[in-house]
């Protein structure tokens, strides 16, 4: 019986349609059944598209997360491809450290005033790449006693407190390391900014850049660590003159723990009010360490006794600027 109403002709138009796509479809077929795999555009589990679709995807991630991940992985690195001396007293080391310092001096002047130096300039190192270090310090803090003897101008010395000319930023780049395995040895260049910030007794009044080469070779127990570098004033130069700094010092490691030293500390202002004068300290000290204090703190202790060599002391201006002083340090590698 033919359809001749609308509902009756629909079913049959959907029903051809079924019988022309299962003609059209490939006949492939396990043993005597039909294939009923589903067409490549549809997903084999149609209740989870997107987990078929990103097994495989890359995983988008946070550069910045993955830096700080890397952190340990990267210390770890950097020690292991330098030696392992430990840092002198005075005298600053080309190894890359990351680690927080707090240094301690008590000065004693020819003019009779005695001064405690808290910090001078030491902070935190931090080991930002495979051959960079930034030193963020504390500006260094000064008590200074007073003395009867007069200054030039017939006035008696005054005591102060407060804080001196702050090197805020050092930025660092190992040129070139190998571990005490090997060649034993660094080479390492940096930049210091000083920002005059100090007290007016205690500033340069001007900013100070301190470009700096540090090296370092060992042979066994022995090492040398040195630094050459100049202090190079923006303004004031007649006053802090342009200087050329030089220390070296002579380490002996008493295993475990022990690094018995003797250092040259130089100063020469080629300019300035010093112009022409050359400060020498000889420095002997020891410096003990490191203590393991958990899975990745190690405490590392120091002391020292700095005398002044040259120039003959003289009262204006003030040099050497002090005639021997007590050195304690400490240092928290993490």
């Amino acid at each position: 019986m033919p359809c001749r109403d609308v509902t009756c002709r629909r079913a049959a138009a959907i029903a051809a349609g079924s019988l022309l796509f299962s003609l059209s479809a490939p006949a492939a077929r396990a043993g005597d059944s039909f294939d009923l795999t589903p067409p490549a555009w549809m997903p084999a589990d149609a209740s989870a598209p997107a987990a078929a679709a990103g097994a495989d995807a890359p995983v988008d991630t946070d550069p910045l997360t993955d830096y700080f991940a890397a952190w340990s992985d990267r210390i770890a690195h950097v020690r292991a491809t330098q030696p392992g001396w430990s840092s002198p007293l005075v005298t600053t080391t080309g190894l890359l450290e990351q680690r927080v310092r707090f240094d301690l001096a008590r000065e004693q002047s020819g003019n009779g005033t005695g001064t405690t130096v808290l910090d001078n300039g030491k902070g935190v190192d931090l080991i930002v790449s495979d051959s960079n270090q930034v030193q963020i310090a504390a500006p260094p803090y000064y008590v200074r006693s007073g003395a009867s003897t007069t200054t030039k101008g017939g006035q008696p010395i005054e005591p102060l407190a407060g804080l001196a000319d702050w090197p805020f930023l050092r930025i660092e780049q190992r040129l070139a390391s190998s571990p005490e395995s090997e060649r034993d040895y660094v080479l390492t260049a940096w930049l210091q900014i000083v920002a005059p910030s100090g007290i007016a007794r205690l500033t340069g009044g001007a900013w100070q850049f301190l470009p700096t080469f540090a090296f370092g070779k060992g042979w066994g127990r022995f090492d040398v660590q040195g630094t050459l570098g100049a202090v190079l004033p923006v303004a004031q130069v007649n006053a802090i003159g342009h200087q050329v700094q030089t220390n070296i010092a002579f380490q002996y490691h008493v295993p475990p723990v022990f690094w018995p030293e003797v250092e040259v500390n130089s100063t020469y202002y080629a300019d300035g009010v010093r112009g022409g004068l050359n400060q020498i300290y000889l420095t002997p000290g020891l410096v003990v360490g490191r203590f393991a204090l958990g899975e990745r703190l190690q405490l590392t202790l120091g002391a020292g006794y700095q005398v002044a060599l040259t120039p003959p002391y003289r009262a204006a201006p003030l040099t050497p600027a002090y005639n021997h002083a007590w050195l304690v340090s400490s240092r928290l590698n993490f």
